[in-house]
C-alpha cells in the first residue's frame, strides 16, 4: 500500500494553521504618575521567544501626551497560530 502514495508527500511538512491578526490597544483610568501634568503613556508589547523562553520586544506604541485614557493609533500585526499557546505581555 505504501507504494501507492504520491512521491511528493512528505509526512510532517504541513503548515500550521495560522492567520494574521491586528491588535489594537487602549487604556482606561491609568494612574496619574506625573507631578505637574497628566501621565504620558505608551505601551510596549512583548512575546515569548521560542529559543530562549524569555520575553522579546515585539513593538511599541506612540506616546499619548497628558492622557489617562489613551486610544493608541499604532496597531500590532502578528501571526495567530490556532490551538497553540501564544503568551503576550503588555507594559504601560
Amino acid at each position: 500500500m505504501a507504494d501507492s502514495l504520491p512521491q511528493s508527500f512528505q509526512p510532517g511538512t504541513g503548515v500550521a494553521p495560522a492567520s494574521l491578526v491586528e491588535v489594537s490597544i487602549s487604556c482606561r483610568k491609568l494612574i496619574d504618575a506625573d507631578v505637574f501634568s497628566k501621565s504620558d503613556p505608551m505601551v510596549v508589547l512583548f512575546v515569548t521567544d521560542t529559543v530562549s523562553r524569555g520575553w522579546k520586544e515585539f513593538g511599541r506604541t506612540e506616546i499619548i501626551w497628558n492622557n489617562l485614557n489613551p486610544d493608541f493609533v499604532k496597531k500590532f500585526i502578528m501571526q495567530y497560530y490556532f490551538e497553540e499557546s501564544q503568551k503576550l505581555k503588555f507594559e504601560v
